[in-house]
């Protein structure tokens, strides 16, 4: 495997990762690494800097393993796991395990390390000499930032999770206990008020994608607004741990949390409008804006993505790191094992905001019935999905993306392949995943306001997405019927962007074993069985792939046996 090029967020981060290739900062210091040897000029520091930001970021990202795509969604219902080989497949069929399954791709312990290296850059910053005091300020902020973002990402995973606060030492003892959750929830917060304190509303050109006040507001506001949730915001947990218990609940029910994550939300709102300049793509042109929003490079709706350029060369057959550019493209080799599902489909909406009608399940319909209703589908759907025997809608002309660019004919089944990402890519084979888009603070809004009782407040926040896609307004103000409506925006503003699966377990819908995360998986045949062809498709069909599985314990993530066997961590119930 050789590496031809690699790049996290800017150019001059680029050039200096070269200083710390071997990631001096997951492993003990050596004689010829050592923190001293690093910490001496800004250009040596800023490859410790890229390398946080890489390694804090990449969470839950296919950088390491693509053939997975979103493992989230594939969990979810979102997406079928196709071949064989795919991480999802497992889980789905069998569900988690303390043993050996979890939905952490990076696994739990290896969410310490990029901690400890985040904590390494903000407590050895100040020995930079040719480094202003002011910017050593605005570091010490982006790696507290970096550091609750990690924490988030784990308290919704898992609920209440042991708390480092440095970078520990070797005589420092690691057996450090859960903490309670509302402890977790506080120290997110607080990292990022201190962090939202010192950094820059916006940061000059050549160091786009550094840690913003928006973006630290950001990761606050999506903490506060899964403490609000039901999963947490509760005296009575999932299932029951006794005197424990708050370590997978808040203890009580409090109505409060809901105008705490309204807040927050648009805290996000205004600093990254009036502050940073992002806004709301929205130019009249519904399929260009999201495609935009979603797939271009820096553009103005993203307040954080992860920037790692991983162009690999393919070498000695490697199918387990195969690059993301071996034969074509990545998305495409991924659409082949990861092929939109049924139950994803009914999410979306008919560009007239109406609910499309697809054949029942064991119904046959022609093909030329499935190119129509495609057609008639919203723009989120096209910029996010390319139906069989058509071009992608999210590079009209492009050769890359013609129907018979695409990769062999199809694991036999899949309502669509998955595009979203790459509009307007040409032939390129990587992407920027946007880990916030402003949209996300307005509907956390809009959620969360609708929880208050304050319906007008939420509509507003909702309209500003609903509509961006082309759809009619929203009028709806019963507030049962204005979650279902609020959610189902969240499934799909957000497809494949690594919500849907935590959202559900979070909302606790009444569904969730019923063909959301459990239950059956459906997904459209073709040709009477004998699988989708990239032409001369003669009908479909909805049919039953596979019974997925769920338990209630799989509401939070299992700690891996191995950690609970050392004897300083309490399990999550039910492993």
């Amino acid at each position: 495997m050789r590496y031809r090029s690699i790049l996290l967020t800017i150019p001059l981060i680029a050039m200096a990762i070269g200083a710390c290739k071997k990631e001096f900062l997951q492993m003990p210091v050596s004689s010829a690494t050592t923190v001293d040897s690093v910490f001496t000029t800004t250009v040596k520091a800023q490859g410790a800097i890229a390398n946080a930001y890489r390694n804090i970021l990449g969470q839950g990202l296919p950088w390491k393993n693509w053939w997975n795509a979103m493992l989230q969604e594939n969990l979810s219902g979102g997406m079928n796991y196709g071949f064989s080989w795919t991480m999802a497949k497992d889980i789905v069929l069998n569900g988690m395990s303390a043993a050996a399954t979890n939905e952490d791709m990076d696994g739990y312990a290896n969410n310490f390390p990029p901690i400890r290296q985040a904590y390494l850059v903000k407590e050895n910053i100040d020995k930079v000499t040719d480094m202003p005091e002011g910017d050593k300020a605005v570091v010490k902020a982006e790696m507290m930032a970096l550091i609750a973002y990690r924490y988030e990402q784990m308290f919704i995973m898992y609920g209440g999770v042991p708390i480092v606060n440095s970078s520990l030492k070797a005589s420092d003892s690691l057996a450090i206990p859960r903490s309670p959750l509302q402890q977790v929830l506080d120290s997110i917060v607080s990292w990022c008020d201190a962090a939202a304190a010192v950094l820059p509303s916006k940061w000059p050109d050549n160091w786009t994608g550094r840690m913003t006040k928006a973006a630290a507001l950001a990761i606050r506001s999506k903490a506060l607004l899964h403490a609000a949730r039901p999963l947490f915001n509760t005296a009575t947990p999932y299932l029951d741990m006794g005197e424990t218990n708050n370590l997978i609940c808040l203890g009580s029910a409090n109505a409060n949390r809901w105008t705490t994550a309204a807040n927050a939300a648009e805290a996000v709102i205004t600093e990254a409008e009036a502050g940073g300049g992002a806004y709301i793509i929205n130019t009249g042109n519904p399929l260009d804006d999201y495609s935009t929003a979603t797939s271009v490079p820096s553009n103005a709706e993203v307040l954080l993505a992860f920037k790692f350029k991983n162009d690999v060369l393919f070498d000695g057959g490697n199918w387990n790191n195969l690059p993301m550019n071996a034969f074509y493209n990545c998305r495409v080799w991924e659409a082949q094992g990861n092929v939109l599902t049924t139950n994803q489909l009914e999410n979306y909406y008919k560009t007239d905001g109406t609910n499309q009608t697809w054949p029942g399940v064991s119904t046959t319909a022609t093909f030329s019935d499935y190119t129509t209703r495609m057609n008639q589908m919203e723009a989120r759907f096209r910029s996010t999905f390319q139906p069989w025997e058509m071009d992608a809608w999210n590079n009209p002309g492009d050769a890359n993306w013609k129907n018979a660019s695409t990769f062999g004919n199809g694991p036999g089944f899949g309502c669509a392949r998955v595009v979203k990402f790459y509009a307007k890519a040409g032939g390129r084979a990587w992407f920027e995943f946007p880990i916030f888009r402003l949209a996300a603070a307005y509907l956390s809004a809009a959620e969360a306001w609708n929880e208050t009782g304050q319906t007008t407040k939420a509509l507003d926040r909702l309209n500003k997405i609903h509509q961006r896609a082309g759809l009619p307004a929203v009028t709806e103000t019963d507030q049962t019927k204005l979650r279902a409506i609020i959610q189902r925006e969240w499934a799909i503003e957000f497809f494949d962007e690594n919500y849907r699966l935590h959202d559900i377990k979070h909302w606790k819908l009444s569904n969730i074993g019923s063909g959301i995360i459990g239950g059956p998986i459906r997904s459209m045949a073709f040709n009477n069985g004998g699988g989708v062809k990239l032409t001369g498709n003669t009908n479909y069909t909805d049919k039953v792939i596979y019974t997925a599985v769920w338990s209630p314990k799989q509401y939070l993530n299992p700690f891996p046996q191995t950690e609970i066997n050392k004897g300083y961590l309490i399990q999550n119930p039910g492993y």
